[in-house]
């Protein structure tokens, strides 16, 4: 029975999701493991999967077999003793604010052309058999007409990136719901949802922020010729954006293919 215990310094709910991806990547290859995280900025905490076990900033178990930082290292991350953990993983994806890891860390890239010791992605938190039906995208949306069905899919960590999807224009005949879980878009939206990617195969029309999650989850589920990817702001999405032809997989995701990795590389090392 292995220890982990992953932290993320991020607001957003892609943070928290991520969080959430990984744990599932470990529950779905099998590996038993008591999965404890820290998460003690993010918004988000009421959607954490239920077998993680959620601790405060600087509260560890008395052994931790494999730690996990996502996104960066911050001044906390550099303050651990190294004895504190066996194994140190940092989950790296793109962004403009630079991703640094002390040397003992095994970095693992989370989507392409970033620097890592190997690249597995995408690390999304559904895969391929927990998507709805059409009939259940009505039944969630209460919706039962025969119109096209475009959904409007923002979870940002800042209020002004509500609007910058919310404000997009969808065809006349389609019949537009506005999904967010974020608190500041109480007033906007139509309902909450989560995770929102279940429901990317199924509508007719999509429009996301630019964002890890949202990203490769419409990259790996989604009608590409029927959405519309917005920079919202944050890490790289410009660039991201531009390299979403390239980047099309259609794979879903890796998430128990990176609890694999992890897990060998944890067993080959101590």
């Amino acid at each position: 029975m292995l220890t982990v215990y992953a932290y993320t310094k991020g607001t957003g709910s892609g943070h928290l999701t991520r969080i959430n991806a990984v744990y599932k990547g470990f529950m779905r290859a099998g590996i038993k493991c008591k999965f404890y995280t820290s998460a003690h900025r993010s918004k988000y905490l009421n959607f954490l999967e239920s077998g993680i076990i959620l601790c405060n900033k600087g509260e560890f178990p008395k052994k931790i077999d494999i730690f996990i930082c996502d996104w960066r290292a911050d001044a906390f991350i550099d303050s651990l003793p190294k004895k504190l953990a066996k194994t140190w993983i940092g989950l790296r994806r793109l962004g403009k604010i630079r991703s640094t890891f002390p040397k003992y860390y095994h970095v693992i890239a989370i989507e392409p052309d970033v620097k890592g010791d190997i690249c597995i992605w995408p690390i999304i938190s559904t895969w391929s058999d927990e998507l709805v039906t059409k009939k259940e995208l009505k039944n969630i949306l209460k919706f039962g007409g025969d119109k096209k069905i475009g959904l409007l899919c923002e979870n940002g960590a800042y209020p002004k990136h509500v609007d910058r999807v919310f404000n997009k224009k969808l065809p006349q005949n389609v019949c537009v719901f506005k999904i967010s879980n974020s608190p500041f878009a109480q007033k906007k939206k139509d309902i909450s949802y989560y995770p929102v990617a279940k429901l990317f195969k199924v509508t007719d029309y999509l429009v996301i922020g630019g964002g890890y999650n949202s990203f490769h989850e419409a990259l790996s589920y989604a009608n590409m010729d029927k959405t519309t990817i917005v920079n919202v702001g944050g890490d790289d999405q410009a660039i991201r954006i531009k390299k979403a032809k390239k980047w099309s997989t259609g794979k879903g995701s890796q998430a128990h293919i990176l609890a694999k990795h992890i897990t060998d590389y944890h067993n080959n090392n101590h």
